[in-house]
């Protein structure tokens, strides 16, 4: 962005200079007779762009020759760097540098140095017109254009959205005379209908209506499942300006781009003081997350019901532990690891051995002891000498016990306490049973984490460029309890906020967030109907007082 002075010189009847002083904020300046041009020059000797001046790779201003000349000390030349005290012409006008003041980066003046001939004038009245009745002939095609685009671009859209018949007629053929008045493409989802405008705008120039959206969109559920929530985010009188229509978010016209708003700007005006539109709310303010995004939420399970789950920011991290029933070292399993055959049984265990992606997302399949254990630590399961060995199977203890009395009654309570010390024991947690209990004791319940952030989305195919470890400290771990999920501060170092920086990419919260549901419809039961009220209570936000 260039910030230029720029300093006109005249001169009064008595031949003294007189100075006028603009300042110009421009990515570059236009110098030409061109009404359009930043520095306006009318002088017929300059062309209708003559120069520009910009700012090159080293940000310095240089000027450049388009459709004129410039000239430095009789020479012709093509630019040239503009630092203080240099003097070039730029047609008639002597274009100096002047030393800069402290609010601006270049100051020029600018100063007419070869006046127009006294006989200038006199030369242009007696020129004759080039071709004769010229102006007739144009004056004339220009009232006929003129009266057809407004028969095509105007009379016809209106006489189809008017006229009943017409519209009706029109409705049979792949697009009508209203499809001119289209100021974009239409988005995919829409394409089928999107070619009779009036399916959507059912009032002549009228903007679209919620009614309108919700007479397609009536399977789609409310956008908050609290009701009272809802009917305050989306009255006008509290955060939005204007009405709060459909299309306040959901813009058509827009494609290839998504017909749900993808920057910040809808998000904050709600989170940015979340406390007008919840007074009870919990959640911090949001503007952008380069900014003042708080620490990520990890979803820990606490339970086999799928909501028994406690949300734990990252900055606690005494409370970062996962009780997930298991014993596992990652650090064991890293690299090159001795297999169950002896000493030349070595095997090279990345983290893709165990952790299998599939889809476009790269969502990761659950582990299991059949497909990712069982390879290695199938001796775990198996007790007694060579000649009695028993090998139980991987399941629930009643199956395991069972097996022991029927195939070795009498060793039973030896390879009990084999498999609760050493065997089960080995990646399990041993939980002793309790008074009245079938069997002796258990394996502790699993609850393995399968989603840490339930309340956004994350897509590993976006960053398969990356190895696993430079997000995921994993090398060292020796527990099962330790938390290896990239914090906030990780994330940065790649994304920055709404708008990109050095090496950074920008992220807004449409990059890891739907609106107001978890990416796996935990917060949202997306299939169930919209209901009467809820319809009501949509159609009449606008209504509210302010």
């Amino acid at each position: 962005m260039i910030n230029c002075l720029l300093i006109k010189i005249s001169y009064n009847s008595r031949g003294l200079p007189v100075r006028s002083y603009r300042t110009i904020h421009s990515h570059e300046l236009m110098l030409g007779r061109g009404a359009e041009c930043n520095v306006h020059l009318p002088d017929p000797r300059l062309s209708m762009h003559h120069a520009v001046i910009k700012l090159n790779d080293e940000g310095q201003p240089v000027i450049q020759a388009m459709n004129g000349e410039l000239e430095v000390d009789g020479a012709l030349i093509p630019g040239m760097v503009l630092t203080h005290g240099t003097h070039i012409m730029v047609g008639p006008y002597e274009l100096r540098v002047e030393p800069a003041p402290p609010d601006v980066n270049l100051a020029i003046s600018l100063a007419l140095a070869h006046r127009l001939p006294d006989d200038f004038q006199d030369l242009k009245s007696r020129t004759h017109q080039p071709l004769k009745n010229a102006s007739s002939f144009k004056r004339r095609l220009s009232i006929a254009l003129a009266a057809l685009i407004a028969v095509v671009f105007l009379g016809l859209p209106l006489l189809q959205i008017l006229v009943p018949q017409v519209q009706t007629s029109m409705a049979e053929l792949p697009f009508g005379f209203d499809r001119v008045w289209s100021p974009g493409r239409i988005s995919p989802s829409h394409m089928h209908f999107g070619s009779q405008c009036v399916n959507c705008h059912q009032q002549p120039l009228q903007k679209v209506s919620d009614k309108a959206c919700l007479s397609c969109h009536q399977d789609t559920a409310a956008h908050i499942t609290d009701p009272a929530l809802q009917k305050k985010a989306f009255n006008a009188a509290h955060r939005f300006v204007g009405t709060t229509r459909c299309a306040e978010c959901h813009e058509e016209h827009k494609a290839p781009h998504p017909i749900a708003k993808q920057d910040n700007g809808m998000c904050v005006k709600c989170h940015g003081n979340i406390k007008v539109i919840n007074p009870n709310s919990t959640l911090s303010n949001v503007h952008d997350f380069d900014s003042d995004h708080p620490e990520f939420k990890l979803t820990f399970k606490t339970g086999n019901n799928p909501q028994a789950i406690t949300r734990i920011p990252q900055n606690e991290k005494a409370r970062l532990v996962e009780n997930s029933g298991l014993k596992f070292p990652h650090s064991q399993h890293v690299g090159k690891v001795q297999g169950p055959n002896g000493i030349w049984d070595v095997r090279e265990l990345s983290c893709t051995t165990c952790h299998a992606a599939v889809g476009k997302e790269m969502r990761f399949t659950p582990l299991s002891f059949k497909n990712n254990c069982s390879s290695c630590h199938a001796d775990q399961l198996t007790v007694g000498a060579n000649e009695l060995k028993l090998s139980v199977p991987h399941g629930n203890e009643e199956s395991v016990f069972n097996m022991l009395k029927l195939n070795a009654p009498k060793q039973f309570s030896a390879y009990s306490d084999t498999l609760k010390t050493n065997g089960c024991a080995y990646c399990h947690n041993i939980v002793e049973s309790k008074a009245g209990d079938a069997v002796p004791w258990r394996t502790a319940p699993l609850n393995v984490n399968d989603d840490w952030f339930s309340k956004a989305q994350f897509n590993h195919g976006a960053h398969r460029t990356q190895q696993c470890i430079s997000c995921h400290k994993v090398e060292d771990s020796e527990s099962s309890a330790d938390v290896a999920i990239p914090d906030r501060k990780s994330c940065l170092q790649c994304h920055s906020g709404n708008k990109p920086k050095h090496k950074r990419i920008a992220s807004n919260c449409m990059s890891c967030h739907n609106f107001h549901q978890a990416h796996r419809g935990d917060a949202l039961n997306t299939g169930e109907k919209i209901s009467d009220k809820d319809v009501d209570v949509l159609l009449s936000i606008n209504k509210q007082p302010k």
